[in-house]
C-alpha cells in the first residue's frame, strides 16, 4: 500500500461509522476506495477508532453521573436551608461544628 491520501482523524471517523453500523460499501464509496484498501486502514486505525468510542461512552457515562449528583447535591443544599431558616437552634449548631 503506498502512502495514504486521507488524514487519519478522517480514516479513524470512517471507521467508526462502520463500527457503529454503516454499511463498508459506503463508507468505501464516500472514500472512492477498494474494499482491501479499507480493511488495511482497519488494520492500521481500527483499534485507534475503537478506543476512542470507548473514551467516548464512557465520557457519556461520567457527564451523566456528574450531573445526577449535582443535582442531589442542590437538592440537599436547599433542604439545609430550608430547615436553618426555619429552626436558629440547628443553624447555630452547625454554625458551630464548622468553626471547630
Amino acid at each position: 500500500m503506498t502512502v495514504s491520501k486521507f488524514a487519519p482523524e478522517l480514516l479513524i471517523s470512517k471507521i467508526q461509522e462502520y463500527y457503529n453500523g454503516r454499511e463498508p460499501e459506503e463508507v468505501c464509496s464516500e472514500l472512492k476506495i477498494d474494499m482491501d484498501e479499507f480493511n488495511h486502514y482497519i488494520l492500521l486505525y481500527g483499534q485507534i477508532a475503537n478506543e476512542l468510542l470507548e473514551i467516548k461512552d464512557e465520557n457519556e457515562k461520567l457527564r451523566h453521573m456528574f450531573i445526577n449528583i449535582s443535582l442531589v447535591n442542590q437538592s440537599l443544599r436547599n433542604s439545609l436551608d430550608l430547615l436553618t431558616k426555619n429552626n436558629p437552634a440547628l443553624f447555630n449548631l452547625l454554625n458551630k461544628k464548622k468553626h471547630l
